[in-house]
């Protein structure tokens, strides 16, 4: 009886710790994938709101993405190109350890979004594995998310602050919204994305 009891109570415990998912603004990384899912998303979980919009998914993990080019020389610098839904992709860049996108929409001009000047203030800083679309139809979307890490002073040892940056894509991409840590951090940035939008943000 002892024995069937301890299989049974270790089963349990295996199966707890397999459940586990990535917690809001931190906590568990969800593991590296070629197709992107809800599990690394900025917000995960993402659900029909009233307004109806929903969201898609795609990766952003430099790994999943096109090289276009690189320079590994003086701290070292590269551009990559990111499949997004219809009509739209992401230029990802990475120069002295921080990170910025330029939205490329299949149609119309290419726009940076400046998220080491407007978010980071000049900062350290490193984009999340993925790329949140939220829209009435997600294939052909109106906002995107994403997660950005920014480096506090190295000398205080605490960790970087993950914020929520959200974009406008129409007429043209620009930051709109940056959501700070705490609690309903996601739903807080779905709630921007699915009402009316702000002004873009200054740089």
């Amino acid at each position: 009886m002892k024995r069937n009891i301890s299989k049974t109570m270790a089963v349990a415990m295996l199966f707890a710790c397999q459940s586990e998912t990535p917690t809001e603004g931190g906590g568990k990384e969800a593991p590296s994938m070629t197709q992107a899912s809800e599990a690394d998303a900025p917000a995960a979980n993402a659900t029909a709101s009233e307004t109806g919009k929903r969201s898609q998914f795609t990766s952003i993990e430099p790994a999943t993405c096109q090289l276009l080019e690189e320079n590994r020389e003086e701290g070292g610098w590269w551009r990559r190109l990111c499949k997004g839904p219809r009509g739209y992709d992401l230029e990802l860049s990475e120069s002295d350890l921080r990170q910025d996108i330029v939205v490329v929409p299949a149609k119309g001009q290419r726009d940076e979004l400046g998220l080491s000047t407007i978010v980071a203030n000049g900062a350290f800083n490193s984009l999340g594995k993925t790329a949140e679309w939220r829209g009435v139809d997600p294939a052909n979307p109106d906002v995107l998310i994403v997660r950005l890490d920014v480096a506090r002073d190295p000398e205080a040892r605490r960790p970087d602050i993950s914020h929520l940056v959200l974009a406008r894509l129409k007429p043209t991409a620009c930051i709109v919204a940056v959501v700070q840590p705490g609690p309903g951090q996601n739903d807080r940035a779905r709630e921007i994305a699915d009402g009316a939008l702000p002004e873009c943000l200054k740089r």
